[in-house]
């Protein structure tokens, strides 16, 4: 007996439109940080057809409460309802960096996301905060896949991941994750085994 699949997708948003690359003191990375949550998309990279194709025939659309991942939702799957839920923003970042020394957004960001990872959170979500939320959100995920049959979340690169963690050790299997804009990993579980463990 074949059973059927329910699938999860993740997605990661488009490219905002905001400059990563111009160099700024760390004093000033939470104002970076501030304007590129409120940047639009860069309409000069499209979502590819592949990815646009995936969403024409999900179940059901999913988006965090981010400017950037509910534009890239909407180019996905135009005309659609969007399940929006903070529950899949990105993990906070540590932005208050007293520091006058000038690099570029992307290193800082690095720099900020390391110091995360061990243990510095200071005005964001932790660590531990971030990977309980993902536990929360990979069961909402499970939950919209068992009604719909299949789901398409429109997240962000690091939320994306630990949510994959958590769907991983939960039975769901698929394609290894990666971090570009639009980049998509898609998993499946057994629709049968979903529902026992759900309900």
């Amino acid at each position: 007996m074949i059973l059927p699949m329910a699938k999860i997708l993740l997605v990661r948003h488009g490219r905002p439109a905001f400059d990563d690359r111009t160099p700024i003191a760390g004093s000033g990375f939470a104002t970076w940080v501030r304007g590129y949550d409120g940047a639009p998309l860069d309409v000069s990279v499209p979502p590819p057809p592949g990815v646009r194709a995936q969403a024409s025939y999900v179940g059901c659309v999913a988006t965090s409460t981010l400017r950037r991942a509910q534009e890239s939702a909407v180019l996905l799957a135009p005309g659609r309802p969007l399940v929006c839920d903070s529950l899949f923003a990105e993990a906070g970042i540590p932005s208050a960096i007293p520091s006058s020394l000038r690099l570029t957004p992307r290193r800082w960001a690095f720099v900020a996301r390391v110091a995360w990872f061990c243990g510095w959170s200071r005005d964001a979500e932790s660590f531990s905060g971030a990977r309980s939320r993902a536990h929360r959100a990979a069961e909402r995920l499970a939950e919209l896949a068992r009604v719909h049959g299949s789901v398409m979340l429109v997240g962000h690169g690091l939320m994306n991941a630990l949510i994959l963690r958590v769907l991983g050790r939960t039975g769901w299997h698929g394609s290894a994750s990666h971090a570009a804009y639009w980049s998509v990993v898609a998993l499946e579980r057994a629709a049968l085994k979903l529902a026992a463990r759900v309900d």
